[in-house]
């Protein structure tokens, strides 16, 4: 014979799980990976202002067209001053470049941006890399210590191609 035990859990209201002030987001069943996504496209506000190196100014043709043929790169104070410094050291936690991939020299045709943060706890190289697609909603399509990303940019000074120091 068998037994079936059923467990009634009260329900939280008709908040869905969330707190009453709906401040804190909800994050069952999400993972780590898209989680972090989420909060570093926060981080991302503003970008478009960060610098850049002198011969990536602007949208440039891509190297090897891997995001798209035509690109443009900022990256945050971090990631600047230590390229400027040009001692060679890896890049310190924090540090980010943001890669916008295009299709075309005028920018008409965004490919979606990607992004590189520099922090422990992702893979090997110590980076987190994001994928968003050219729509502006923040959601990652790729998100973690990604395969693909490692794979190529471990040819990289500290897994960055467009610049060494």
């Amino acid at each position: 014979m068998r037994t079936t035990v059923c467990l009634l859990i009260p329900l939280l209201g008709c908040s869905g799980g969330k707190s009453t002030d709906d401040t804190s987001p909800d994050t069952a069943g999400v993972s780590p990976e898209d989680q972090r996504a989420t909060e570093l496209w926060e981080e991302l506000t503003g970008y478009e202002s960060w610098d850049q190196l002198e011969d990536w100014t602007g949208i440039v043709a891509s190297d090897d067209g891997t995001h798209g043929a035509f690109v443009s790169i900022w990256m945050n104070s971090q990631a600047a001053d230590t390229i400027a410094a040009g001692d060679g050291s890896e890049m310190p936690s924090g540090a980010i470049l943001v890669k916008e991939g295009y299709s075309d020299a005028e920018g008409a045709e965004s490919k979606g941006i990607t992004v590189m943060v520099k922090e422990s706890g992702w893979g090997d190289d110590g980076w987190f890399w994001a994928k968003y697609p050219a729509d502006g909603s923040g959601v990652a399509v790729l998100a973690g210590s990604v395969n693909g990303c490692t794979g190529c940019h471990s040819a990289g000074q500290d897994s960055v191609m467009f610049a060494t120091w």
